[in-house]
């Protein structure tokens, strides 16, 4: 009866220890910050502080942004970079991005900060190559990959 008990407490173990697999599973080797998201709500209906973009560059993969906006040190700040769900048909094909920052320091001191954003997701998949509207950024982003 110890012997059952065992096997069936170690096969318990072993399905408990497993976890269904997250959709960014396949982008965990990422030399990014964070993953880019693709959310047509989110891109549309999430609020963000207030906050201006100083630089973009691509390297890789990833988007490069610095951004800036008042408070204490940057630290608390949360972003993430939220993809419209839809591509423009033009050549370069384009996808239009948006950078939501939460911002709750109530410091006034302007700080800048440099967060990068894995593209992979938003790739086009018979493409090579993808044009980037970033929301703020007057400039198109020409992702090549």
């Amino acid at each position: 009866m110890k012997k059952i008990f065992t096997i069936f407490c170690l096969f318990l173990m072993l399905f408990v220890s497993c976890s269904d697999s997250d959709d960014n599973d396949e982008f965990i080797d990422s030399k990014c910050d964070q993953i880019t998201s693709i959310d047509i709500l989110k891109y549309k209906n999430n609020e963000s502080s207030v906050f201006s973009i100083q630089n973009v560059e691509i390297t890789g993969d990833c988007l490069e942004v610095i951004i800036g906006s008042g408070g204490c040190s940057g630290e608390t700040w949360v972003t993430e970079l939220v993809d419209a769900n839809r591509v423009a048909e033009s050549n370069p094909e384009q996808r239009d991005l948006r950078i939501l920052l939460k911002n709750e320091e109530l410091c006034n001191a302007f700080i800048s900060k440099t967060y990068s954003f894995d593209l992979r997701p938003i790739r086009i998949v018979d493409s090579n190559k993808v044009l980037l509207n970033l929301e703020f950024w007057d400039e198109q982003i020409l992702y090549e990959y």
